[in-house]
C-alpha cells in the first residue's frame, strides 16, 4: 500500500511538471513526461512512450480548438499533414516494438538533448523573432490578418505531405506531439506567422495523438491508471505555468528549462547504461 501511495504522488508530480513546464514555454508534455516516467518510477520504456502519448490528447484538443475559434490556422496546410502524420504516427507506434527498450530510451535521450540545445541556446524561438518582425514589415497595420492563415502558395507540391509523415513518425515513436518538428517547418520552410504555425501544428498533433495513442494501446503500451493520474495533475500545472510565464522573463525561463532537459537528458542515458544509477 506505501509502494502504491508513493507510486500516486510521484506520478502526480510528474504530471503537475509536465504541466507546469508545457504552460512556461509552450512546448510538449512529452519530451519531459517520458524520461520522468521511465527514471521515477521505473516504467518499461515502451509503456513510457505509449503511457506519455495519451497524456498529449487533451492538451492538444483544447490547445486546437482555441486556435480553431481564433481562425489562426491554415485549413489547407492542416488538411495535407495531417493524412501522412497519421499515417506516419501509426507507423512510428508500431516501429517501436521492434526496438530494444535500452536503445528506446538512448533516442529518446538523444531527442530531449537537442531540445535542451535549442532551449538553452533559442534557436527555434530567434527563428520565431524573426518570422514576427517580417510578418509586421509586410503586414503594417493588419498583422492579425496575416497571422491566420499561411502563404497561399505554401501547401502546394509534395512538402506538406513529407513533413506530416516525417513529424508523424516522430510522434509515434517517441510518444511526442510531432510540433517540435512541424513548427519549424512551417516557419522556414512555408514563411508561416509564427501564430498560424502554433495553430496549424496543434491541429495536426490533435489528429494524430488519438490514433498514436491507439496504436500504442493495441500493443499494450499504455498505463491507463498512470495516464489518468498525469492527465488529472497536468491540467493545474498547465494553468499555473501560463500564469508563471507572465511574470517572469522569457529568455531565463527558456534557458533555465533547457539546462534543466541537458541534464536530463545525461541523467536518462546514464540510468540506461548504467543500471545501477539512483533513479
Amino acid at each position: 500500500m506505501i509502494l502504491e501511495t508513493a507510486f500516486i504522488i510521484k506520478a502526480l508530480i510528474i504530471g503537475l511538471l509536465t504541466g507546469l513546464m508545457s504552460g512556461c514555454f509552450g512546448v510538449g508534455g512529452g519530451i519531459l513526461c517520458t524520461p520522468l516516467v521511465r527514471m521515477f518510477l521505473n516504467i518499461d520504456p515502451h509503456v513510457a512512450v505509449g503511457t506519455t502519448m495519451a497524456l498529449i490528447i487533451p492538451t492538444s484538443v483544447a490547445g486546437a480548438f482555441n486556435y480553431i475559434k481564433r481562425k489562426q490556422f491554415d485549413q489547407l496546410m492542416a488538411a495535407k499533414l495531417a493524412p501522412t502524420a497519421v499515417l506516419g504516427t501509426i507507423a512510428g507506434a508500431a516501429a517501436t516494438q521492434y526496438v530494444e527498450g535500452q536503445i528506446l530510451m538512448l533516442l529518446f535521450a538523444l531527442l530531449v538533448c537537442v531540445a535542451g540545445v535549442d532551449l538553452s541556446f533559442s534557436i527555434g524561438e530567434n527563428l520565431k523573432i524573426q518570422r514576427e518582425k517580417e510578418t509586421a514589415d509586410k503586414s503594417g497595420n493588419d498583422t492579425e490578418a496575416l497571422q491566420a492563415a499561411g502563404d497561399p502558395q505554401s501547401a502546394e507540391g509534395i512538402g506538406p505531405y513529407i513533413v506530416g509523415l516525417a513529424a508523424g513518425l516522430f510522434a509515434g515513436f517517441f510518444g511526442v506531439g510531432g510540433g517540435f518538428l512541424m513548427v519549424p517547418c512551417l516557419l522556414y520552410f512555408y514563411r508561416f506567422s509564427v501564430k498560424a504555425a502554433f495553430g496549424t501544428s496543434l491541429i495536426v498533433i490533435a489528429a494524430v495523438s488519438i490514433p498514436g495513442t491507439l496504436s500504442h494501446f493495441a500493443m499494450m503500451h499504455v498505463d491507463v491508471p498512470l495516464a489518468l493520474l498525469m492527465i488529472a495533475s497536468s491540467i493545474p500545472g498547465s494553468l499555473l505555468g501560463s500564469a508563471l510565464a507572465l511574470k517572469l522573463k522569457d529568455s531565463f525561463l527558456r534557458r533555465g528549462f533547457g539546462v534543466i532537459m541537458l541534464i536530463m537528458s545525461i541523467v536518462l542515458a546514464m540510468r540506461e547504461l548504467l543500471p545501477s544509477t539512483p533513479f
